[in-house]
């Protein structure tokens, strides 16, 4: 995959950053390509083959602010919300073609094989995110993002979810910056 210069991952980073600091859930769709995929490797079947599909999820899941206590998640106390955080990198040389596994993919009707070959195609750029709550029940959510260029624009054309789970120690620790 080729690499692009450090302005595309500054200028993706920074797309991210408006993205995150949307705060409506319709509205978020402009940063998705009407094409944009979902795959999710805790649990396949969280798949979307569109963004339409993606903001529904959004949407199932706004009222909710989930923290995880042992394997049960909870919906924790809105009065007393964590303070949101989150790190963003571009994807290392393993990482940026790791399409997953065909069993993970098929729910969105492609094999890694043919997605790791419309990527390089395409130009796909990936940029790793790790999002957590500073509650130490919270969540921890592992996305790599992936954002093509469409009419002369950078727009998120993938989100692969690698992790969903209790927070495990690793969130914020590749040294890159954490945000809020």
């Amino acid at each position: 995959m080729a690499s692009h210069a450090p302005q595309v991952h500054e200028h993706l980073k920074n797309l991210y950053a408006e993205y995150r600091h949307t705060g409506d859930i319709d509205e978020k769709g402009r940063f998705f390509s009407p094409h944009c995929l979902q795959i999710c490797r805790p649990t396949p079947s969280f798949c979307a083959n569109d963004g339409r599909t993606i903001i529904s999820y959004l949407h199932q899941v706004a009222d909710k602010t989930l923290a995880f206590d042992g394997d049960v998640e909870d919906t924790k106390d809105k009065d007393t919300p964590g303070k949101s955080l989150y790190t963003i990198r571009p994807l290392n040389s393993e990482e940026a073609v790791d399409f997953a596994t065909d069993d993970i993919v098929a729910p969105v009707g492609i094999t890694s094989t043919a997605l790791r070959s419309r990527a390089e195609v395409e130009g796909w750029q990936g940029m790793r995110v790790d999002l957590w709550d500073s509650d130490p029940k919270a969540l921890l959510v592992k996305v790599q993002y992936w954002w093509r260029v469409e009419d002369g624009e950078w727009i998120q054309i993938l989100h692969d979810i690698l992790y969903i789970g209790p927070r495990d120690g690793t969130e914020g620790s590749s040294r890159d910056e954490i945000l809020e």
